[in-house]
């Protein structure tokens, strides 16, 4: 039997407080961000979108700059925005949430006359920009690369390979259909270390696999995301020299969803009598304790535990299953 949650008087004035800053449930568009790199300046882009749900950007590239052989070629963003594209949205240490899509990835980049796959692939997947404050962004997210190869890490994650053409496990071909799902757990949630959860679907085929992972807190970035940091969709393209003329690269991204289940303090993806107990002590205490201590009980994210939070937690405990 679940326990019944009755709000204190205060809840009614709480339920009235506005949340902290911007959440990520909050997103309600997407900013683009063309040509981070630029060794195509003559390309022809070409961007769309369907308020939250679908990004697409096709590019078609004309012969690469030549001074530097060695850059990235030209890379584009579509972040995560609760402005309406205005600005990026800022992630939350202690928040968690989980974004999911389908994703495919088209280009005519195939093979060589000799039958070899073409080494300058397109690449994709969500990105992460860690930042860790004076300039310092760890970079890193779900790394889509066009020749079957898929991972997680950087931006203070954890290596976690989902598949690697170069030790025979290609997991897609390009024009596929593939699905993605990442959820983040703030420190303090699935242990001390602050965790992630990817699943990979390719939906053509029915290959699936789920990974689960760390976050590396030895470095010099916070444990998990920092506050600040920022989530999008990554569009980059082949690196130079280009071999062939007038590539044109696809991505496309679809049945974009974010959700937060912040009450979901054991991870179990169930806001339940476990998650009840847990708030009530931090309930108890009050204020959260100093940082680098977890407080995830503070969901409104303003240093306190109170009726505010209640208020968020009663909600989510009545729906019981996290979105």
């Amino acid at each position: 039997m679940r326990m019944i949650i009755v709000c204190p008087a205060s809840c009614i004035v709480a339920a009235l407080t506005a949340h902290a800053g911007a959440a990520i449930t909050d997103f309600n568009g997407f900013k683009f961000e063309l040509r981070n790199f630029n060794d195509y300046p003559s390309s022809l882009i070409t961007t769309t979108s369907n308020g939250t749900t679908d990004a697409r950007l096709v590019e078609v590239m004309n012969p690469p700059l030549t001074g530097d052989p060695q850059k990235f070629a030209n890379r584009h963003f579509a972040m995560l925005s609760a402005d309406g594209g205005a600005t990026r949205l800022s992630l939350r240490n202690n928040q968690p949430f989980r974004v999911s899509y389908n994703m495919r990835l088209i280009s005519n980049i195939d093979v060589d006359g000799s039958g070899q796959l073409w080494n300058q692939q397109p690449e994709g997947g969500l990105f992460f920009g860690n930042d860790r404050g004076g300039g310092f962004i760890d970079e890193g997210g779900i790394i889509v690369v066009g020749n079957g190869t898929v991972f997680v890490g950087g931006a203070n994650q954890r290596f976690s390979f989902i598949g690697d053409r170069n030790n025979g496990t290609q997991v897609f071909e390009k024009g596929e259909l593939l699905y993605m799902s990442y959820s983040y757990y703030p420190p303090g949630i699935k242990g001390p270390e602050a965790a992630y959860r990817v699943v990979f679907e390719n939906v053509t085929t029915g290959f699936r696999k789920e990974v689960s992972n760390t976050f590396d807190t030895g470095g010099p970035d916070a444990n998990g995301f920092n506050n600040g940091s920022w989530v999008g969709l990554r569009f980059q393209n082949t690196r130079n020299p280009l071999a062939l003329p007038s590539t044109t690269h696809d991505t496309n991204y679809t049945n974009v969803q974010v959700a937060s289940c912040s009450a979901d303090l054991n991870g179990d993806d169930v806001v339940d009598d476990n998650d009840f107990v847990i708030f009530a002590g931090a309930y108890n205490d009050l204020l959260c304790p100093t940082s680098p201590s977890p407080c995830n009980a503070d969901l409104n994210n303003d240093t306190l535990v109170d009726d505010s939070d209640f208020v968020i937690f009663a909600g989510q405990y009545n729906d019981l299953l996290c979105p």
